[in-house]
């Protein structure tokens, strides 16, 4: 179930998705304080076996700076089966989000 709450809460649900990838993003908009929207990105595949996972890759700026002091959200990577997606998230609070992501094993951390 999503946040109450129009355009905060919620998923952009108009493109496709990676298999699986939508069970994921559902837990963390419902569960995770800090995550205000998610916006799917791109899709592609990759050659060989590629495990199943969500990556965090770097906090995003609404400048495209990437000033950690002024970061509102992080770019992640879904893969599974050969195939990945680029997963913004939307945050209230971008270290705390990648702390909770990390802390219940959904995100591996980025070192």
């Amino acid at each position: 179930m999503a946040k109450p709450g129009g355009k905060f809460g919620s998923i952009k649900r108009q493109h496709g998705r990676v298999s699986g990838l939508d069970e994921l993003l559902d837990r963390i908009i419902s569960e995770c304080p800090y995550v205000t929207r998610i916006v799917p990105g791109r899709m592609g595949r990759k050659r060989g076996k590629t495990a199943q996972g969500f990556r965090i890759q770097y906090p995003t700026t609404p400048d495209g700076s990437g000033d950690r002091d002024n970061a509102t959200g992080l770019k992640c990577i879904y893969t599974k089966a050969g195939s990945w997606q680029e997963v913004f998230l939307v945050c209230s609070d971008v270290w705390a989000a990648e702390a909770w992501l990390i802390g219940v094993g959904i995100a591996k951390d980025r070192s």
